[in-house]
């Protein structure tokens, strides 16, 4: 079997907070968000053996416990099921990065009990399928390349979420704020109150705020745009906490803070 592997962090304390974890990055994703970090990702393949991988993760040293799979998009590709049996094998936790648009591979994984933890991005309402699309790159937002509808991208964030918070997963939710694209007072009141009404395991749900670093962006025009500052982030925060009981914020100067 195939990866299509972007490569290997053997160890990471920022990609699940609190643990030490070797991280996995896949290419390619069924979104192309203006404001994507990462997007050298979703150039060329870098089509390499499982077993490959699977050395990655052996290797990562005594000092991890927990293996995330992040990107791009790691549940694009059979190979993340292997992958997480493999982690398990060895004892390790297993966090998954997700955009949300994979909600049977991801029903899978928990079925097989092979996650412990869902990171999934919110990126806009889930109800509001317009703006989604404007977040994700969809249709005239973007270059052409994103292949499932708003509607179709937004239900399956809902389904994933759904599923996580079915099993009683560990569950992080977090939007990515980039100034007049994603991330006024009353977008994230919505996405909040959208949260609150469908996300019933709230003692293992935390909701995050994500400040956006526009100048990395993969749509040129965003790379001036001037980053929410920590006082803006801690605002939206408080709009959050309106409606939900675990807020963080997580700013470059500051880190993660909760609200």
């Amino acid at each position: 079997m195939k990866v299509n592997y972007a490569g290997t962090v053997s160890l990471s304390t920022l990609d699940w907070r609190g643990k030490a974890a070797v991280t996995i990055f896949f290419r390619d994703c069924p979104l192309r968000c203006p404001y994507c970090q990462n997007h050298s990702y979703l150039e060329e393949p870098g089509l390499v053996e499982l077993d490959f991988v699977k050395e990655q993760i052996k290797n990562s040293g005594p000092f991890v416990s927990a293996a995330v799979f992040s990107g791009g998009e790691p549940l694009m590709q059979a190979a993340i099921v292997p992958l997480a049996e493999f982690a398990k094998e060895l004892g390790l936790f297993v966090g998954i990065h997700t955009n949300g648009c994979y909600p049977e591979r991801a029903a899978e994984l928990v079925e097989r009990k092979l996650v412990d933890k869902f990171f999934i991005d919110v990126k806009a309402p889930p109800n509001d399928p317009g703006l989604y699309a404007k977040v994700a790159g969809c249709g005239g937002y973007g270059d052409g390349t994103v292949r499932k509808t708003p509607e179709e991208i937004a239900a399956a964030v809902a389904k994933t979420i759904e599923t996580a918070d079915s099993a009683s997963l560990e569950l992080e939710l977090r939007t990515t704020l980039i100034r007049d694209l994603i991330g006024s007072k009353e977008e994230i009141e919505h996405i909040a109150a959208w949260i609150s009404e469908n996300v019933k395991n709230r003692e293992k749900t935390v909701y995050v705020l994500q400040q956006g670093l526009p100048e990395h962006s993969l749509q040129e025009s965003l790379r001036k745009v001037r980053s929410l500052d920590r006082e803006e982030m801690l605002e939206l925060g408080k709009t959050a906490k309106g409606f939900l009981e675990k807020v963080k914020v997580r700013t470059k100067e500051d880190g993660e803070e909760a609200v």
